[in-house]
């Protein structure tokens, strides 16, 4: 369950529908249980009834334009688009009115490099989640509490983010050393998520973020320091996946509020024997390829 109050949860995975265009479909890999196509969309009852919309195209049929129906869809909580083969002029043509009242989270897989959000206001969006380094205004986002995307290295859309009441962020590609921490201590986080990059060795000054309850760790190849999380009392879920450097593994005995663990990756950090501890004691532990 996620720590994150929505006012809408995130529909589950098995209720998502991929929405392609009718000439695609051969080229879909998955199940054809839950397609949808556009260009001959199923009765308005069925589409009543849709909550969650992965859009999707395949390489040699990139989507060009948001398709209308996507606005005729009454119950969109969440709508994915991408990951498939999105052309650039579909995110950056992207209009607050092509999209639902409905909408409570949305996620865009844009091209690599920068996307400025310039769709206009979305005053009921509560999670946005960009896979691209991303510039907004936080005015156009009064309701968001959960944030994804790439930082830029100056650190601007830290700054926005800190205009938000953000309750979950979530960084890929951190150029930031441990001064992140002090930056974000502002905000009321239950969950962080710091997932890739060479410049965090240690986790000094996390403790700043006293209210986090969840923690993910990925693709941290310099980090080496993790037990200020012995000050995070309220810590329940912690996921550490390839961080090969650390040297404090031992702090996981310390954390008496955790309650699933995943420790992937690792290596070998001097888990020894705490493995059977933590099998034994938590409610859920995975413990794979760390030792």
């Amino acid at each position: 369950m996620s720590p994150i109050p929505f006012s809408t949860p995130l529909p589950g995975r098995d209720q998502t529908w991929r929405f392609m265009h009718s000439r695609q479909s051969a080229h879909f890999p998955g199940d054809d249980a839950r397609l949808v196509f556009y260009d001959a969309p199923p009765d308005e009852a069925t589409l009543a009834q849709i909550t969650d919309v992965h859009l999707w195209a395949p390489h040699e049929d990139p989507l060009q334009v948001l398709p209308e129906l996507i606005a005729r869809l009454p119950s969109l909580v969440h709508l994915s688009i991408g990951p498939g083969v999105i052309l650039p002029s579909v995110v950056k043509g992207l209009r607050a009115d092509m999209l639902p009242a409905s909408l409570r989270h949305l996620s865009m897989h844009p091209q690599s490099g920068t996307y400025t959000w310039q769709a206009g206001p979305m005053p009921r969006l509560e999670s946005l989640t960009v896979g691209a380094t991303l510039r907004m205004d936080p005015q156009d986002f009064p309701a968001l509490i959960s944030l994804s995307a790439i930082p830029d290295r100056r650190g601007a859309l830290v700054d926005s983010a800190l205009q938000l009441a953000l309750k979950e962020l979530n960084l890929w590609n951190v150029p930031f050393d441990s001064s992140l921490f002090n930056r974000l201590a502002p905000l009321p986080l239950v969950a962080l998520g710091l997932l890739g990059g060479r410049t965090l060795t240690t986790l000094s000054g996390i403790e700043q973020l006293p209210g986090l309850r969840s923690l993910r760790l990925k693709n941290l190849p310099l980090l080496d320091t993790i037990s200020p999380i012995a000050a995070l009392a309220e810590l329940e879920f912690l996921n550490i996946q390839y961080c090969a450097r650390i040297a404090d593994i031992s702090v996981l005995a310390t954390l008496r509020r955790l309650q699933e663990l995943t420790l992937v990756g690792c290596g070998n950090v001097g888990l020894g024997q705490l493995e059977h501890t933590l099998r034994a004691s938590l409610r859920r532990a995975n413990i794979a390829a760390t030792r």
